[in-house]
């Protein structure tokens, strides 16, 4: 049964969008990583490839905060007798809950609010539930992102969307037939263009973690990957035992960590969590998806901040995933023209068997729970690709324009459309509108300068149509610029930017454009005082302090470049709203103490200070309040250097609210 509902539930609005394009400045895309000598060549072919140098044509997602309130959140609802399985088609349509209604009980992690935070590379991100993960490396930019949604019929529905950056079309079929206690997921992922691309695919499925949660894979041996602070240290282990510790139980690490489990070929691909009453979850697919993943946060109390901070107390989870490549930090080539396309099983584990023991015997238990899977009715793993899933139904719920004007685009040059499957419908939504005149009339329409961006694009298409905007009488003004020199950005044209986005403020002063070149200058030429200089000429303007993403960017620059008074005797002008901000608060905090006032810094910086948008591996407010209390020590004694610092952290002691250390 197939039903539209809604959850009622805590949750966080998700705020405006950053209208600020990425020039460089996400550092999530950009992170480095060292491979240590037990990585072989084969397994580390891919690493580093395929990798992107903006989200464009995406906008950060950094608007939301922490004030949640009891909303009402669209559910797409498929159940039978036994699985009540409950998706979020506002939220990249993930499966929030999966419920055994026989054992009352539920099969997943399942948060108890919505809270976005920094994890993702479009910034917002939720935990909870299966996230599908598809494109580009990290978490979807689709995934606090509308998905369109099919009920294909009573057992099935169908989530699909247009993903921009790749350019493909990709879908979520899920399938729950009577009497089965099993849901069945079929993603596809179309790539209808006549260029191979780099693709990216992985299932994040977050389970709850005990004392002693065990995870469970048919594998002796695996790729693992440790968080350090500026990049990533990959690396191969045997387990379930590495370096002394059994690693299949989750809390028995202090540090975040990925174990990426190296299943031989020939082997059924699963991953199972097992809780110490025995039950759990069995996750299953064919062999399309080679790869299966552990990420634990350790059970020091920067991870078990992380747990409470996306959540609330007391919850914690792990999360097991599956994928197509070897490790997370890689994308594999995908064909012109081609369809990846698979099947998932998740059941429940249920039962009092003994998971806890030899390793080898664990991994035939879980076997033996698969056949058993089998011998009442589920579809075995090299049955799954063959299963009859219907993909054609009634549209439900509606997402964005894009994938509608990206087929009318490419109808206009002769080429086959986004899908040969998914029918987009038209969506009047206000991101595209713009973009639909520019290709139905020939030019781009003319906003005040006052106004903020909605949108952007990123294709040699819309450059081009873009640079005839410009060539006409209504299209000659300032926003076709400012898009144009977004567009030459985003496909590696950086003096083309440069010049477009120049035309763009002399024809209309305007602080977008400004913005932008400052920001080319200092992420791309490590120019920092022309940078320097373009910010001053935006906030000369009082439209730039409207603007909390401008506010923000200027902040940094103005505490990072040594003008830390400007910044304080700035943020004094500030609206209240803006400066309740956490960030600006921060940096507030930061030019405090640079200019000497750390006791006032620290009436900032308390226990109970929140930062919003704290990004996962972000350690600046344990650094903030070691230099606060450090500056503080020195004026009281006169102690100085490591001393201080260690007479600082002995009497202020890094608050648990504070603490977001994940790398041990």
């Amino acid at each position: 049964m197939v039903s539209i509902d809604c959850l009622e539930i805590m949750a966080a609005d998700m705020g405006a969008a950053n209208p600020l394009p990425d020039i460089k400045n996400v550092q999530y895309i950009h992170a480095g990583f060292e491979v240590t000598k037990n990585v072989t060549k084969e397994e580390s072919e891919h690493l580093g490839k395929g990798m992107i140098n903006t989200v464009l044509p995406y906008m950060i997602q950094d608007g939301y905060t922490r004030d949640k309130k009891l909303q009402k959140i669209k559910t797409v609802v498929l159940e039978n007798e036994f699985l009540k399985a409950v998706f979020l088609p506002d939220y990249g349509g993930r499966l929030w809950q999966l419920f055994d209604k026989k054992n009352n009980r539920d099969i997943l992690y399942t948060n108890t609010v919505i809270q976005p935070c920094n994890f993702a590379i479009l910034n917002a991100w939720l935990s909870g539930g299966v996230e599908f993960n598809v494109g580009i490396k990290g978490h979807t930019p689709l995934t606090c992102e509308a998905m369109h949604c099919e009920k294909i019929d009573e057992h099935t529905v169908k989530f699909f969307e247009f993903e921009r950056i790749r350019k493909v079309n990709y879908s979520i079929t899920a399938y729950l037939p009577d009497g089965s206690q099993t849901l069945y997921i079929r993603p596809r992922i179309e790539n209808t263009s006549d260029n191979e691309i780099f693709m990216y695919w992985w299932s994040n499925i977050a389970f709850p973690e005990t004392e002693k949660t065990r995870v469970i894979v048919p594998a002796n041996s695996a790729i693992h990957c440790s968080y350090q602070e500026d990049h990533y240290v990959v690396d191969k282990t045997s387990i379930p035992v590495d370096r002394g510790v059994d690693v299949s139980y989750s809390m028995n690490l202090g540090a975040s960590a990925d174990y990426f489990y190296r299943i031989p070929d020939a082997h059924r691909k699963w991953i199972a969590g097992v809780d110490p009453n025995g039950v759990g979850l069995l996750h299953y697919s064919n062999d399309f998806l080679k790869t299966r993943k552990l990420f634990l946060w350790g059970n020091k109390r920067g991870g078990r901040h992380w747990n409470e901070f996306l959540s609330e107390k007391g919850q914690a989870y792990v999360e097991i995933q599956a994928g197509v490549a070897t490790t997370q930090l890689e994308h594999l080539p995908m064909a012109a023209k081609s369809v990846w396309e698979w099947t998932e099983g998740y059941t429940s584990i249920n039962g009092a068997d003994d998971y806890y023991g030899d390793w080898e015997q664990a991994i035939a238990r879980i076997e033996k729970v698969l056949d058993e899977k089998i011998a009442n009715g589920a579809v075995a793993p090299d049955k799954l690709a063959d299963m009859p899933i219907a993909t054609q139904g009634e549209l439900v719920h509606t997402a964005s324009g894009w994938g509608a004007l990206e087929n009318k685009l490419r109808a206009k040059q002769g080429k086959i459309g986004v899908s040969a499957f998914e029918r987009y419908p038209e969506v009047d939504d206000k991101a595209t509108a713009d973009f639909r005149q520019l290709l139905e009339k020939g030019y781009l329409p003319c906003p005040s300068v006052e106004e903020t961006p909605t949108s952007y694009v990123v294709d040699e298409f819309w450059r081009d149509a873009l640079k005839t905007s410009a060539k006409t009488e209504q299209g000659n003004h300032w926003y076709t610029y400012l898009q144009l020199g977004v567009v030459e950005y985003a496909l590696g044209n950086r003096n083309a930017a440069k010049d477009a986005w120049e035309q763009s403020a002399k024809l209309s002063p305007n602080v977008w454009a400004w913005r932008n070149l400052s920001a080319l200058y200092k992420n791309e030429w490590n120019d920092v005082q022309t940078a320097l200089s373009y910010q001053e000429k935006a906030f000369a303007r009082k439209e730039a302090f409207a603007c909390l993403s401008l506010v923000k960017e200027y902040a940094a620059w103005l505490t990072g470049l040594g003008k830390d008074q400007q910044w304080i005797d700035t943020y004094s002008t500030l609206s209240e709203e803006m400066q309740g901000n956490g960030r600006l608060q921060v940096y507030l905090a930061i030019a405090l103490l640079h200019v000497g006032k750390p006791k006032q810094a620290a009436q900032i910086i308390t226990k109970d200070f929140i930062l919003s948008d704290v990004k996962e591996g972000e350690l600046s407010l344990s650094y903030l309040w070691r230099e606060i209390y450090t500056a503080i020590i020195r004026e009281e004694t006169g102690l100085t250097g490591e001393v201080a610092q260690q007479v600082a952290m002995e009497k202020y002691p890094l608050p648990y609210e504070l603490d977001f250390r994940m790398h041990g």
